[in-house]
């Protein structure tokens, strides 16, 4: 037998644990939501940190079907929890992923990354991994965490090298000898999806750094495509709707950033190349119809874009001679990627032997009479790239 607590003594363990665990109640109400396999949504999250809060504060008791969820998540038995930490029983005593996921202490992520059955490597039985939790639950100080400190990089030191399924992404924490329960590592090299969740997060909290660091604005296949002789340009298998959305609500720096040009180097012969943000076009659909104040800004780096483009194709069109001096021209709805290159390169020092980028048109309008011309100016430089085709014809349009 055991004395029952008063609903404040309960209240202040249960606390106690809570931030020992959790850091904060809205971490743990997250953690509830996420094991009780409950459909969230904010009526509910908030409805559930009022109802964890009048518990922890004594003004409610903790009810039957709370029992289940909290000794799972807070690793105590039901004893435990009514005796006010006063009784221990045997528990399965042991760290979950989302545990360890949505907890701001930097000793027991020390813990989890250094033990010695590897936590940090194994999925769960939901067959989640540490860092799924960590992005699902928008842990973005650990996340930070890791990567400051070297355990994870979504990028690697020579991502042009390292450009097919993502970006060279890696652990420097060691598995186990013959364990082949690791997924992390497998998870990191083949889904880029983990980084542009990580980029959702960076762009929410406006870290131009980690930004950068991630290589937000590039996606693997910038890298691959080549100025002649691509069969397809998988554009759109990274195109990231939630990334979009972000932005779409991101403030003025941020947005800046995305939408500078970038200059990639290939990894077929170094070539530099110029890209805009893929998504560019989307999110200016997304921009022009919520009126934000970047849309001039943005819509005229665009249209600078795709006439800096125009006037590098035009150079190579024109110099073609005959058909034993051509140009090769190719177009790719995916992406709305253009790759031209001039056949007599090779021979010649003195003039540039190609371009592969992407090229920006948007199918919105504005009410702006400003907006509306620009998008205009867009649309028409775009339509003129196009037009410079040499063989006006559907055999190099992809």
């Amino acid at each position: 037998m055991f004395e029952l607590k008063s609903k404040k003594e309960i209240g202040d363990y249960l606390r106690d644990l809570i931030e020992q665990k959790f850091g904060t109640p809205s971490e743990f109400c997250r953690a509830y939501i996420e094991v009780s396999g409950s459909q969230n949504d904010e009526t509910k999250f908030t409805n559930l940190k009022n109802r964890i809060s009048s518990i922890v504060n004594g003004k409610k008791d903790i009810q039957l079907y709370d029992f289940p969820v909290f000794t799972k998540l807070l690793d105590v038995s039901c004893e435990e929890i009514l005796s006010a930490g006063e009784i221990k029983t045997a528990t399965a005593n042991h760290l979950t992923n989302y545990q360890i996921a949505s907890s701001h202490d930097k000793n027991l992520w020390e813990f989890c990354i250094n033990s010695e059955d590897s936590i940090f490597l194994n999925p769960d039985e939901s067959d989640k991994t540490i860092i799924d939790y960590a992005l699902k639950f928008r842990n973005y100080d650990f996340l930070k965490y890791l990567m400051d400190k070297g355990y994870i990089w979504f990028v690697s030191k020579t991502p042009e090298k390292d450009c097919w399924l993502g970006f060279g992404a890696e652990t420097s924490v060691k598995r186990r000898p013959m364990d082949n329960n690791h997924t992390l590592e497998q998870r990191l090299t083949y889904d880029d999806s983990l980084r542009r969740k990580m980029i959702v997060l960076a762009i929410e909290k406006s870290d131009i750094d980690m930004l950068d660091e991630l290589r937000a604005r590039e996606i693997p296949p910038m890298y691959r495509l080549r100025t002649v002789g691509n069969t397809a340009t998988d554009f759109e298998k990274f195109y990231d709707a939630y990334m979009v959305e972000a932005l779409s609500k991101a403030d003025e720096a941020v947005l800046d950033y995305f939408s500078k040009e970038i200059t990639v180097i290939t990894s077929f012969k170094n070539t530099p190349q110029k890209y805009m943000f893929p998504s560019i076009g989307i999110l200016l659909e997304k921009l022009i119809v919520n009126k934000n104040k970047c849309t001039e800004a943005i819509l005229s780096r665009c249209i600078e874009h795709n006439r800096n483009t125009y006037v590098f194709v035009k150079e190579i069109v024109e110099r073609q001679i005959d058909y034993y001096h051509r140009c090769y021209f190719d177009y790719f709805k995916d992406g709305n990627i253009i790759s031209v290159l001039d056949s007599q390169r090779k021979f010649r020092d003195d003039v540039k032997d190609g371009i592969v980028t992407n090229t920006i048109k948007v199918n919105s309008q504005s009410d702006s009479f400003v907006i509306s011309n620009l998008i205009h100016e867009l649309n028409k430089c775009f339509d003129d790239i196009l037009a410079l085709n040499p063989e006006k014809g559907e055999n190099n349009v992809f």
